[in-house]
């Protein structure tokens, strides 16, 4: 992972992934751990073939509790447009 030299200077970030077998990808917690995220708020997308979002944002909250968690959406053949939208809310 680069190091993300501008990170303080976000309150929000948006945090991507795929989902594997009902969860995040280690990755992601590898992300979490090396980034201090505490009292941002965050907001999970994901995409997957099979498994809805929320076991992952499930997992994600009870890992990271000082993380402002926002409810997460799966992006599965979402359109630019989709995203756009989603993005603004």
């Amino acid at each position: 992972i680069d190091d993300l030299k501008n990170l303080a200077e976000y309150d929000t970030v948006y945090l991507g992934f795929p989902i594997w077998w009902n969860q995040a990808p280690r990755l992601i917690n590898t992300f979490l751990e090396k980034y201090d995220l505490s009292g941002k708020t965050v907001i999970p997308f994901a995409t997957s073939g099979s498994s809805s979002i929320s076991n992952a944002e499930s997992e994600l909250r009870k890992a990271y509790p000082d993380v402002n968690w926002q409810k997460g959406k799966l992006l599965n053949g979402a359109t630019e447009e989709d995203i756009k939208n989603w993005t603004k809310k």
